[in-house]
């Protein structure tokens, strides 16, 4: 138990270049970010279900208070309203938000355009062999 100063640091050092050795730090990856992005769909995904829920509710029960309809409307709008959060959710996760059509479109060619075929554009629909017109 009597040990100088210079026995206990060198101890020290020991424990601690042990401990590196078996518990090394953990590198740091890009994982971070994309739990951050994983996060943020995951809120999305929860304020559409939630937004459309209580806005089919909200719909529901005015139309039902409007109209004398209790609670036929409300359940139907409700039920409504979940689909169409579900169906929202669907578009965020396939990467279909805010496209018109929600579909991805495809450059359209016209006729006379070069392909890789034809870089020169010389062959038409007129022109069907590539013959130069003189």
């Amino acid at each position: 138990m009597n040990q100088t100063p210079d026995e206990l640091a060198r101890k020290i050092r020991d424990a601690r270049a042990r401990q590196a050795k078996d518990n090394p730090p953990p590198k740091a990856t890009e994982s971070s970010a994309s739990d951050n992005a994983s996060a943020g769909e995951a809120m999305r995904a929860a304020t559409d279900l939630v937004a459309a829920l209580i806005v089919g509710g909200f719909l529901g029960y005015w139309i039902d208070q409007w109209l004398g309809t209790k609670p036929w409307a409300m359940i139907i709008l409700f039920f409504l309203g979940f689909a169409a959060g579900f169906l929202n959710i669907y578009r965020a996760q396939m990467g279909q938000t805010y496209k018109i059509g929600f579909k991805e479109t495809k450059p359209e060619t016209p006729e006379d355009a070069t392909t890789p075929e034809d870089p020169a554009g010389k062959k038409t629909p007129a022109n069907p062999a590539g013959k130069k017109e003189e």
